[in-house]
């Protein structure tokens, strides 16, 4: 064979292979434990599967999709869209739509990044909430098991647990996923500055779809009857 011919054979193999070194180098977010009507980028998702950092998550409607990462899980709703990546800080989990949830154990980190900062557990205690995003400009962030903290770049509010907080904001871009995580997350006063409102709602505002998800979060995946 002609060195060219050898030449073009070695860039024609390595074409092959490529896409599948590429794919050996992306990190591994978490393992899809249930799902019905979701999704993973374009692909059906199905349990066992792998979910990469900043693959793009979702659900149809009447869907719900769980992630088991490392310190918990991470509960998507009926229509809902999502993120995750795990990071050198911790799990971050990014919110388009819908209502995405979680339930970290003691000491676990994992923070949902929403529009209006992020919202992560008390003191690293064991905790489990949600976050619903109805429209561009509003949120409600909910306490399920213990209590919550909104930090928007540094100034923080407590949400206790069994209570919901409604948040204002103006319609801004959100801080985006980013797959070179292990370089640098995104900054933690990614946010400051930015003017939200903050009004905390009387509990029985959110105690039924609050009760759903936390039912959902403390499942166990191999549970016969899910």
């Amino acid at each position: 064979m002609r060195p060219a011919a050898r030449y073009c054979c070695a860039l024609f193999v390595a074409a092959l292979f490529l896409p599948a070194a590429r794919a050996v180098e992306r990190k591994a977010a978490g393992v899809v434990s249930q799902t019905n009507l979701g999704r993973i980028d374009s692909a059906v998702a199905v349990a066992g599967a792998n979910v990469y950092n900043c693959d793009d998550l979702g659900t149809s409607d009447g869907g719900s999709m769980r992630v088991q990462v490392r310190s918990g899980q991470v509960y998507l709703a009926s229509a809902s869209e999502a993120q995750i990546q795990d990071g050198l800080n911790g799990v971050d989990v990014y919110i388009d739509l819908g209502t995405v949830g979680f339930s970290s154990m003691a000491g676990g980190v994992i923070e949902l990044i929403t529009p209006a900062g992020r919202v992560r557990p008390l003191n690293g205690q064991e905790a489990s909430g949600q976050v619903t995003i109805p429209n561009p400009k509003e949120m409600v962030i909910t306490a399920i098991r213990g209590d919550l903290v909104l930090d928007n770049g540094g100034q923080t509010r407590t949400i206790p647990q069994g209570q919901s907080a409604k948040v204002t904001f103006d319609e801004l871009s959100e801080p985006a996923c980013r797959e070179d995580a292990g370089e640098n997350q995104q900054p933690k006063n990614a946010l400051q500055g930015r003017k939200i409102g903050f009004f905390l709602i009387p509990a029985g505002a959110a105690a039924i779809p609050a009760i759903i998800l936390w039912k959902k979060l403390t499942e166990s995946p191999s549970d016969p009857s899910n």
